[in-house]
């Protein structure tokens, strides 16, 4: 249905005139919404409606998931096979860039020949290749997703920006104002001073969620293909260890898988224990559900840290140490100190001002004043 609807688009693109302020583009996995929505594009493009900004939005298909896709988006699914279909059929000699840069320009001449458009909206630096080939005059913004770090891969590697940003021209949007901050101090092109804009992010700050801690702790994993199956084991083992030397059988721990979970991770044995449950689905569930969270390195440390939930960080791998190494999270404490009352309160509120740094509210108005 999806392969249909979209080939019905996109062929009648090369005879209909369609003209768009603003295009959006992302993959499928983002829709983690409770509407199957991708939370990192809600707010932007309900500031393109309140502010009579047209717009479309894409939704690139991953085929090897079983997320729901967003009703709402117009699926990618016919431009993204033959988007596959075209670079194997390239010289292999030629580089990925080029080869995108390419296909965007013969699709600029067949499926988006009468449509016009002056911005895209992509995170992940999703197919940003291919829509500077589509339109080598528009600006393309990135949204940031997860953390940025100094030595971020396909952001900023040893002072140097990654050359996909640089050749096509693309403009970061970020959530807080220290992010910016860390990657101008370490730019050595001063490329993200002028290229990298604050608009804060939908995580917005609360008033704190708990004003104790309630035994019930949020496991967030980060079992992925961004690790080796070592890392994936030494991963377990050491939350295997954390767990089982919780002498307190009154604590309950709440798996939550991360959105790309590969399930090459077989968590039977601990979901066997008495004092180990799943999570609930929704975020907003578990941060009502849990006043404080273990991970080794998730990103949902910022987002628990805006509602006052402090984090116990657990990671065995040094090269993902990104918040003692980066970030300075303020504090390093074990499960049992947040029984006192007082500790837990003051920790909360220290977790809330430190994490505002990163992510702000949402500035519309910024936003909209980027659009070409």
């Amino acid at each position: 249905m999806n392969l249909l609807k979209s080939c019905w688009f996109f062929m009648c693109g090369i005879f209909i005139k369609r003209e768009y302020d603003v295009v959006f583009y992302y993959p499928q996995h983002f829709n983690r919404g409770s509407q199957d929505e991708n939370m990192y594009f809600s707010h932007l493009i309900n500031a393109c409606k309140q502010e009579g900004r047209s717009y479309t939005v894409f939704e690139e298909p991953d085929f090897s998931l079983n997320s729901n896709r967003n009703k709402n988006a117009t699926p990618f699914d016919f431009i993204f096979v033959l988007i596959i279909l075209l670079r194997r059929m390239f010289n292999s000699e030629m580089d990925a860039r080029t080869k995108d840069v390419r296909i965007g320009v013969f699709l600029s001449k067949t499926f988006f020949r009468c449509m016009s458009f002056n911005n895209v909206v992509t995170i992940s630096q999703s197919m940003v290749s291919i829509f500077r080939g589509i339109n080598s005059n528009c600006i393309i913004f990135d949204v940031q997703h997860g953390i940025i770090h100094p030595n971020k891969k396909n952001y900023l590697i040893e002072k140097y920006p990654d050359k996909n940003i640089i050749y096509n021209k693309m403009q970061l949007l970020l959530s807080g104002d220290s992010y910016k901050q860390l990657m101008i101090e370490n730019d050595y092109t001063k490329y993200f001073k002028n290229n990298s804009h604050v608009i804060g992010s939908y995580i917005i700050r609360e008033d704190l969620k708990h004003d104790s801690f309630n035994r019930n702790i949020l496991v967030s994993l980060q079992f992925t293909h961004d690790h080796s199956n070592a890392e994936n084991i030494l991963l377990l083992q050491n939350l295997e260890q954390v767990i089982n030397s919780n002498d307190d059988e009154t604590i309950t721990f709440y798996l939550k898988d991360h959105p790309r979970f590969n399930f090459d991770v077989n968590l039977t044995d601990l979901l066997s224990l008495k004092n180990v449950k799943p999570a609930p689905i929704d975020i907003d569930d578990c941060f009502k559900l849990c006043s404080l969270q273990i991970t080794a390195y998730s990103t949902l440390v910022f987002e628990a840290a805006l509602k006052g939930i402090p984090t116990i960080l657990v990671n065995p791998l040094s090269k993902y140490d990104y918040f003692n190494k980066y970030f300075s999270y303020p504090f390093s404490n074990e499960i049992i100190d947040f029984s006192d009352k007082l500790f837990y309160k003051k920790s909360s509120f220290m977790v809330q001002e430190w994490a505002s740094s990163y992510y702000s509210d949402f500035d519309k108005e910024t936003f909209i004043d980027l659009l070409k």
